[in-house]
Order: structure tokens, then C-alpha cells, then sequence
């Protein structure tokens, strides 16, 4: 399938500046894991958050209570609020197929992305169903244009570490997967030379609507 980026940082339109980012929590980690919010952001760097519920796929049981110290989320919350996987997975194909997104996580967060596609797969009559957008690894996007000409890559790696560490000081150790997003994207705009302020992207998150999502818009 071609794949598109998700915006350039020498895009004219506002709309279409920002590549696209995800992040993914999960019930824990292992075979047994599996999706229970994901993040993505738009070209006009805008942030969807969806919580998934559990409930309506029978294998999804585990439950790692030390992630949930992690995330924050409890599964009597997931029942509640959560999307049923077959609205987020057609969210996620209606937001970004065809393009590509960056994650910190990638082999984590694509294998949790295709449990998720393939639990929706088996119970429709259509079947498996690879991705429908790669997933790439954000150091690799932030290091080629963070470096350069004639630089050394470990060079542009320390300026790259200089600016997660900056941004880290102040996350004061919130973690979800809409607050990671808004972090990666903080991240490429710094790293781009953008003048923003530290907690810009990665600030408090709107109150969750009674569906579990809510839409930021970074400006």
C-alpha cells in the first residue's frame, strides 16, 4: 500500500504541517496483553483519544495491575466508557490509512495495534487485516531532521537527548496514552526549532466525555 506522511514541517498549510504520532496503552505486556487506549494526532496536529472496552472480546482478560499503576485506567472505567474495538479500529482507518505514524514504542505499539485489527477481524466475515498505515519509530523521523550536513549521527543524538530530557523535566510523571501523543509532538516541534512553551502538548488533558474520547486541538 503507498503511504503518505502526515505533513512536513515546510508544509504552507496550517493543516497539514505535523506528522502524525500514536501511542497505545495496553493491559500489560506479553502475549496475553492487549489495547485499552490509543492516541493519534492529525496533520493539523490535532490528538483523538479513545478508551476501548474489553468486554465484547472473550480472550481479553488479563490484567496486570502493576500497568494499571502505570496508565491510571481501571477496567470497571473501560467497561463504562470505553469504545467497542470495531469503532476504533474503523476511527483509526478513517484517520490514517494509508499514512505513516510515529510512535516511541514501535514494536510494542504495532503488535498491540494487530491484536486489536484482529480481534475485529475475527468476528467479522471479512478475515485477517494487516495494518492499514506503518508505524515507525519517532527518533528515526526527529534524528533525519534534526542532523546536520556533515554531522556525525551521534551528535545529533545528544542534541536529541537534550531536548526528551527538557521536555521529561516537566511530565511530573503523567503518563496516558493522549498526554504521550501531545508529548511526541512537543518533541518535533522542538526538535524543528519552534519557540513553544514547555508544557505545550504535554499540559493537563481536557475531563473525559462519557464516551471516554475527547479532541484537542494544538495551535
Amino acid at each position: 500500500m503507498p503511504v503518505q506522511s502526515c505533513g512536513h514541517a515546510s508544509a504552507v498549510d496550517d493543516h497539514d504541517r505535523f506528522p502524525c504520532f500514536l501511542d497505545v496503552e495496553a493491559s500489560g505486556f506479553g502475549p496475553e496483553s492487549y489495547p485499552i487506549e490509543i492516541a493519534w494526532s492529525l496533520p493539523d496536529g490535532s490528538i483523538t483519544r479513545s478508551l476501548i472496552a474489553p468486554q465484547t472480546v472473550p480472550s481479553w482478560t488479563y490484567w496486570d495491575p502493576q500497568a494499571e499503576q502505570v496508565h491510571g485506567i481501571d477496567r470497571d472505567r473501560l467497561r463504562r466508557n470505553g469504545w467497542k474495538p470495531e469503532v476504533v479500529v474503523q476511527r483509526l482507518r478513517d484517520d490514517l490509512a494509508g499514512r505513516t505514524v510515529y510512535t516511541d514504542a514501535p514494536t510494542f505499539d504495532a503488535d498491540w495495534l494487530r491484536r486489536l485489527f484482529s480481534a475485529v477481524a475475527a468476528s467479522s466475515v471479512s478475515g485477517a487485516e494487516a495494518l492499514p498505515f506503518a508505524v515507525e519509530n519517532v527518533d528515526e523521523l526527529v534524528l533525519m531532521d534534526l542532523r546536520r550536513p556533515g554531522e556525525a549521527i551521534w551528535q545529533a543524538m545528544v542534541r536529541l537527548d537534550g531536548i526528551k530530557a527538557d521536555l521529561n523535566a516537566v511530565r511530573e510523571g503523567k503518563h496516558s496514552a493522549g498526554y504521550d501523543v501531545g508529548y511526541l509532538l512537543a518533541l518535533w516541534r522542538q526538535a524543528h526549532g519552534e519557540s513553544i512553551k514547555m508544557h505545550h502538548g504535554i499540559g493537563p488533558l481536557p475531563m473525559t466525555t462519557a464516551t471516554g474520547t475527547f479532541v484537542r486541538v494544538k495551535k
